[in-house]
């Protein structure tokens, strides 16, 4: 369609064409909303106004070049080209969340004998991957069109490499992963070195962590902890910022091996250790006062056979100890940390005592003396000075508590 007219045509009659293409690709429009929106696009002016801010966010979000050729005008008297009109009502519908009418927008399109630009694959290819749980025919299509785009001699916006490969995780094998990885490679795609490089040797663990961030999404009904891990899904750099954050407390409280771990598996191999998102799901829950939740996360990570580190437990147990009903769990966390060979900070092993001091009453302390004592048989002794470092700004009477618990049985 985009070379049926002829040279000489007037541009109203290019525009009355343009409108032709969006009432065509519009028609058939059933939610509501949209139809208002299409509607208020009805006359030329508007929908070319709208096709300017459609340019400039494309633009501002680091795709200049993409809008230039999506809006190339058709001729010297610089109207809308058809591909332009078609993709954005592929927009509409893909932002809408109207995955399948823009896929059949997109059939049309192509029926029209109109080639996709590469903005219109990036848009659609988004659309169909993240919306895969609705459809999972979706990835096939997300796969098929990347691939088409390598071959037509296009290069694939990174977000839609990432995006694709987070829909392959979540609905297929890895063999299906390592078959679509074999396929863009043949044909030379490289992402960017910012962007993750799936290997075939980390292919496994990449594919269950980006797994667990659909999970995440999917079975979680608070909304503001929901809200975070959403963010970690379209801004990846957070979580490498939470295990740069693991990593500097690990050296700190003399967890060396364990740091020097995590450093290889993020820097060295490019793989998100489970530890960090796993430990990073109870902070999310704790910020937000969700004590249980923050424990029930834990217990999903030793299920999902993921072993705590000194910092996962620092946390939950710091976490634990801010809600008095949760003592004893914070209790029992500290023993399981020091059952397996890991040395509480001060921090984490006073936050457990005075959670027990601050009810003030005998049996509470007397579970107390007892836990002390438990610990000094395994060989631990409670530094009374850096008790009294982290005590500092409490009421006397909650410091006075604490050290008389802990120092009746250093004396004893």
């Amino acid at each position: 369609m985009e070379d049926t007219s002829s040279p000489n045509s007037s541009s109203d009659d290019l525009k009355k064409h343009v409108m032709k293409v969006f009432k065509d690709s519009t028609q058939d429009c059933e939610d509501i909303f949209l139809k208002k929106q299409f509607e208020m696009l009805g006359d030329y002016d508007s929908l070319n106004n709208y096709a300017i801010l459609v340019f400039d966010s494309m633009a501002n979000s680091g795709m200049p070049d993409e809008a230039k050729e999506l809006f190339k005008p058709r001729s010297e008297l610089a109207v809308l080209p058809d591909v332009a009109v078609f993709t954005i009502v592929i927009r509409c519908y893909a932002y809408a969340g109207k995955t399948k009418a823009a896929l059949m927008v997109y059939h049309h399109m192509l029926a029209s004998g109109v080639a996709p630009a590469s903005v219109t694959y990036f848009i659609l290819i988004t659309a169909l991957a993240k919306d895969s749980s609705s459809d999972v025919t979706f990835v096939g299509y997300a796969k098929k069109y990347f691939l088409e785009m390598l071959d037509k001699g296009m290069k694939p916006h990174s977000a839609s490499y990432t995006t694709v490969f987070d829909a392959i995780a979540c609905r297929e094998s890895v063999e299906k992963a390592m078959e679509f990885l074999e396929q863009i490679q043949a044909k030379g795609f490289v992402p960017e070195s910012k962007i993750y490089q799936f290997e075939e040797t980390h292919l496994a663990e990449a594919m269950k962590g980006m797994k667990m961030y659909d999970d995440l999404v999917n079975n979680t009904t608070d909304k503001n902890v929901q809200k975070v891990f959403r963010t970690w899904r379209t801004k990846p750099g957070c979580l490498y910022k939470k295990s740069l954050k693991m990593y500097k407390a690990l050296i700190e409280d003399g967890s060396a091996d364990q740091a020097m771990e995590l450093y290889k598996r993020v820097v060295e191999m490019g793989i998100q250790p489970m530890v960090v998102v796993h430990t990073s799901v109870i902070e999310a829950y704790l910020k937000f006062g969700k004590t249980k939740g923050a424990l029930e996360a834990y217990w999903g990570m030793l299920a999902a056979g993921v072993a705590p580190n000194s910092y996962t437990y620092t946390v939950l147990i710091k976490g634990l100890t801010a809600d008095p009903n949760f003592s004893g769990d914070a209790k029992k966390c500290l023993l399981e940390m020091m059952d397996k060979g890991m040395r509480p900070n001060a921090a984490t092993y006073t936050a457990v005592i005075e959670s027990f001091a601050k009810q003030e009453d005998e049996a509470s302390e007397k579970e107390c003396k007892e836990l002390v004592e438990v610990i000094m048989g395994k060989g631990f002794v409670p530094n009374a000075k850096a008790m009294m470092e982290v005590l500092k700004g409490r009421p006397t009477p909650v410091i006075r508590r604490v050290m008389n618990i802990v120092l009746s049985k250093l004396k004893g």
